[in-house]
């Protein structure tokens, strides 16, 4: 994924915690950056690209740094496990986005199938997405399963209407992030508010990516249920009623490991 670093200007340790890409500074300067930041309480979250050696990667996680990575970077399922390995010796993370379609076992093009699930149950983020490839969703329960038994989680990103098919994999505790442009109805709002309690109940949730004004009671409902609020749309006025909806949002904190390097894209 081509993400543009905050750390343009400068260090890669500017700030406490800062996203770069590995192709932006050298390997030294990177390893300086990941220990800066967690001596400071920060993390530098790395994106890879593949310039770095899995070695490389490896002293990177030892260090601190949660790495960023996908099948478009290093399609290599025994590196990505040791680079998970060494980054939860650090109390980091390995998070892997997955851009193309699963593979059959014996071709050798890339990861297959079977190698995804594998990564789930080493505890490595896996991350899906349907916005350019459609995503079965008895293939999504099966790494939403295989990551719930290597204590990690599934993140899939769902574009377009609700499909009733997301509960099953809402079972199963995955983080599933939704636009708000799928809510069109009453029965829309009931059903995600059913998604998030299903996923909840294992530890995951729905994240509601709120991009246009939606009914304030099916705003209220949806809160109730305890699902992730995001608005994206422009700060109401303080008179508005909507506005404490947006502060309630704004103290939901997600969980780091719910999205993708920015909470904010429907990616």
């Amino acid at each position: 994924m081509d993400t543009k670093s905050e750390a343009d200007s400068g260090s890669p340790a500017d700030a406490g915690g800062v996203i770069v890409r590995d192709d932006q500074f050298d390997f030294p300067a990177l390893l300086d950056a990941a220990k800066s930041c967690r001596r400071s309480g920060g993390r530098l979250k790395l994106v890879d690209s593949g310039k770095l050696t899995p070695s490389e990667m490896e002293w990177l996680g030892e260090a601190g740094a949660d790495l960023y990575t996908s099948d478009l970077a290093r399609p290599n399922l025994r590196g990505l496990i040791l680079m998970n390995d060494a980054a939860k010796n650090s109390g980091a993370a390995a998070a892997y986005f997955h851009h193309g379609p699963f593979e059959p076992a014996e071709e050798e093009r890339g990861l297959s199938f079977e190698s995804h699930k594998e990564m789930g149950r080493s505890g490595i983020l896996l991350y899906l997405s349907n916005a350019r490839l459609q995503r079965e969703f008895a293939a999504l329960e099966e790494l939403a399963y295989a990551c719930a038994s290597g204590g990690t989680r599934l993140v899939y990103y769902h574009h377009g209407p609700l499909d009733p098919a997301l509960m099953g994999l809402a079972r199963l505790g995955p983080w599933i992030h939704v636009a708000g442009s799928a809510l069109q109805k009453e029965d829309d709002v009931v059903f995600l508010c059913d998604l998030a309690k299903a996923a909840r109940g294992r530890r995951g949730n729905i994240v509601l990516h709120v991009e246009n004004p939606l009914a304030l009671a099916w705003i209220s409902d949806i809160f109730a249920a305890g699902a992730v609020v995001l608005f994206q749309t422009p700060p109401s006025d303080y008179r508005s009623p909507q506005k404490p909806f947006e502060l309630r949002a704004e103290r939901q904190a997600p969980d780091p490991r719910s999205y993708y390097l920015y909470s904010a894209f429907m990616l």
